[in-house]
């Protein structure tokens, strides 16, 4: 499943017109690679409506990067292949010889990298700064945002969203107090973002459903969210897994098997004495056989371990990293939900909203005046002229690849930190009394040059996995309806395993009724599993197959299999897609692997030293909590600046 092993090969091929690949989009002219006039593409049907979105690569102009959609993130969806050949020239050493030539410029902070984490660092920085000091946030990315960035896509007139990556946030409610997102909720309140929303109003048939608000409740492996699952041409369950999987194909031990895992019925963690340390001494597949659980169990959590937390399968995954979501074995049989009284929320386009709001208070030109609410959290366009203005506490630069950062002299007594950078081609060095690196490790170990020994090694056992994230815009969604349940899981094979339908907040254009006649974004968050690989480097293969795929190449997978499972109960590929997304995360996950929250001697782990100052550079990311997510970045980054501001002050 979603293991890449039924690519078909590349190029086109007979079935494409009828899948809707070669229709031409409708659009408005280029000017110089840019978009003329309102700067939106007109997306039309197939066949007797018009072009489908998927077949043109506007506007990077790139086969692999593909249709990047409309608005503030059309140059910027995932890993785009300009993002992905700048960071390869790091691990080329490419720029090896940049550090030439005379500083440009001097703040009292850098920052790299402008996900979550550095623009939380820059966040805390405005806070805790003193009077004239300044940062400068450096971002590869046409667009700031890591993976808290939204696909946009017009179809009839109607604008519809979905997240690159980041998504599920959490409701502000008394129990967030005492958690990872005590920190997030903090912020939310900071940040002037409504603490409730109204959620679409329903119609058409649409009010039958039990639709969601966001994506991974319904892909969480323990959930009982209304799921058709499908195992072939007219082979279906209904909710499976409020029925203990009695009604699938499966063997009855099987199903019992499943029951078990999705109640936590087994339990063997409240036998040990220091149940942590104890999970990080194995894998979680390790920790299912020890259960007595069998492949099917394993078969069915690893797409999600894979899209929703770590990139990896069970076999390459510490059983502790599993314990911070509380999947079933991590816990006492008896033990209340890990989430207990914290319920998931997803905005639009996913996180892109509270990383939007938290961006126009670090740079409040960012957007205009009179923005609203609607406009900041969803689709009202920025000025990323703004960002970058002399004049700015904090300034924000993008498509600026960070290849450098060294200290002038010894870590250990030096003053300043040299910042190297390449920006339209060019060399750029930049000084400052303390550096925040908020990128992930796989390059901050290569870009920071005079890392201590101890400092590499802590960095070489760390791991990583993607994760390929796909949104199809749809002419709408009766076909899907028409199935009585929002959502579908298949297990027949193919690019994808679950999509569902999901109820938006009120906002924007979807302060309109929501009917199964309406256009809709669908979100895929497709798995790429190596199970049976060295599991030091499934995450590397995984990330190798979703770089080998064009555009095309994953656009025709889905196309396909969309036809396959929903064609039946009327759903046309060419006729009723209006548009695809593809977004690329290599390195989407930390996959900490077991030994890497205690070392196997007894000794700290090595994310405790890499959450040490190396002389004047700070490492903060989100993958040093375990996870990468947003709440995780956020601790992180403000771990981060209050260092950094020990640093520069001290």
């Amino acid at each position: 499943m979603g293991n890449g092993s039924d690519l078909p090969a590349m190029g086109g091929n007979k079935g494409d017109e009828s899948l809707g690949i070669t229709c031409p989009i409708t659009r408005r002219d280029f000017v110089n690679g840019a978009l003329a006039a309102s700067g939106v593409f007109a997306l039309a049907g197939c066949g007797s409506s018009g072009g489908t979105g998927g077949s043109v690569n506007g506007p990077s102009g790139s086969a692999w990067t593909g249709f990047g959609g409309v608005g503030d993130y059309q140059w910027s969806n995932g890993n785009t292949e300009a993002v992905v050949h700048a960071a390869h020239g790091i691990r080329d050493g490419l720029y090896d010889t940049a550090s030439a030539g005379a500083v440009d410029e001097e703040f009292d902070l850098i920052v790299v990298g402008g996900g979550f984490t550095g623009l939380t660092a820059v966040y805390e920085f405005t806070k805790g700064a003193k009077p004239g000091q300044k940062a400068l946030l450096l971002e590869n990315h046409p667009f700031p945002g890591g993976e808290a960035k939204q696909n946009e896509l017009d179809v009839d007139g109607i604008r519809v969203v979905g997240p690159q990556g980041s998504n599920g946030a959490a409701e502000i409610v008394p129990a967030l107090q005492g958690t990872p997102y005590e920190v997030y909720g903090n912020y939310f309140r900071e940040l002037d973002i409504p603490l409730t929303y109204d959620l679409q109003q329903l119609g058409g048939g649409a009010e039958k459903l039990e639709l969601p608000n966001e994506h991974f409740d319904s892909m969480f492996p323990t959930s009982l969210a209304p799921l058709n699952y499908y195992f072939g041409p007219g082979k279906w369950a209904k909710n499976p897994a409020r029925q203990d999987f009695a009604n699938t194909p499966w063997p009855a031990n099987e199903q019992r098997d499943l029951a078990d895992f999705v109640h936590n019925r087994r339990d063997l963690i409240s036998k040990e004495a220091d149940p942590d340390r104890w999970l990080d001494s194995m894998t979680y597949a390790e920790l299912l056989k020890k259960l007595g659980y069998g492949d099917r169990v394993i078969d069915f959590v690893d797409p999600y371990l894979a899209v929703g937390l770590f990139g990896v399968s069970s076999e390459a995954i510490s059983a502790k990293a599993v314990s911070i979501v509380g999947l079933s074995g991590t816990k006492p049989a008896d033990a209340p939900p890990k989430r207990g009284g914290i319920h998931a929320m997803s905005f639009p386009g996913g996180n892109a909203a509270i990383y939007r709001a938290m961006l126009r208070k670090v740079a409040p030109g960012s957007f205009a005046p009179q923005t609203t609410t609607d406009q900041l959290l969803v689709t009202g366009p920025a000025k990323l002229a703004a960002l970058d203005m002399p004049g700015n506490q904090v300034r924000v630069r993008c498509s600026s690849t960070v290849v450098r950062v060294e200290h002038e002299g010894d870590p250990r007594t030096a003053g300043h930190v040299i910042v190297t950078y390449i920006k339209d081609g060019k060399p750029h060095r930049a000084r400052a009394k303390s550096v925040v690196v908020a990128a992930g490790g796989w390059v901050a170990r290569r870009m920071v040059r005079d890392l201590s020994p101890e400092f590499t090694q802590a960095f070489s056992g760390l791991r990583y996995g993607p994760v390929l994230v796909v949104n199809v815009a749809v002419r709408n969604w009766r076909w899907l309806a028409k199935l009585g349940l929002p959502g579908v899981r298949t297990f027949s094979g193919g690019i994808f395993w679950h999509v569902t339908a999901r109820q938006n907040f009120a906002l924007g254009s979807d302060k309109r009724t929501m009917t199964p006649d309406d256009p809709m974004m669908l979100t895929f968050y497709i798995p790429v599993l190596t199970r049976g690989q060295d599991p030091d480097i499934q995450g590397a293969l995984a990330r190798t197959q979703i770089m080998e795929w064009s555009y095309a190449d994953i656009e025709r997978r889905l196309r396909t299999q969309m036809n396959d499972i929903f064609g039946p109960s009327g759903f046309d590929a060419k006729r009723d897609i209006a548009g695809i997304v593809v977004n690329r995360w290599g390195h989407a996950y930390s996959a900490p692997r077991p030994g890497f929250f205690y070392d196997k001697d007894g000794g700290p782990g090595p994310i405790d030293l890499l959450q040490k100052p190396h002389g004047r550079v700070v490492f903060c990311h989100s993958e040093y909590e375990g996870r990468q997510s947003m709440a995780n970045a956020m601790l992180q980054g403000r771990r981060g600046a209050r260092d950094a501001l020990d640093i520069m002050n001290g």
